[in-house]
């Protein structure tokens, strides 16, 4: 059960989807799921601009790798783009950021295709 959001900190809601076309194995997947409610929020943390209000993955295969691809797209709140960006999905194991509240965040459910959580960071580093 995730603890209740501070009114100072910060959300952010993550909408991720398979690419069309791109299947991977039910342990893939669980392995997915894990770096985007886990190691995702905290790698992208340094990415996000004050008016970050949501970003939507796309994850697909990398064909130069063969690894899993996160292609992102940074929004506002009225869903206007920001920016866009790649992420690895074997390079963002192990980021740290202090910010980062995992205990806080949830599931949102599926709308549009898309897997919906919610996270939150810290206005201060945990300890």
């Amino acid at each position: 059960m995730s603890e209740k959001p501070a009114p100072d900190d910060r959300c952010l809601l993550i909408r991720s989807k398979m690419a069309e076309g791109y299947q991977v194995s039910e342990s893939a997947m669980k392995g997915l799921q894990h770096t985007i409610t886990d190691w995702f929020p905290r790698a992208v943390y340094y990415d996000l601009t004050d008016d970050t209000a949501a970003v939507d993955i796309e994850m697909r295969r990398d064909y130069l790798s063969g690894k899993s691809l996160l292609a992102v797209i940074f929004r506002r709140s009225d869903s206007g783009e920001i920016k866009r960006a790649e992420y690895s999905a074997d390079r963002l194991v192990g980021k740290s950021c202090p910010y980062y509240d995992m205990k806080k965040g949830s599931y949102a459910g599926n709308k549009d295709g898309f897997d919906c959580r919610l996270i939150y960071y810290s206005p201060t580093p945990l300890k």
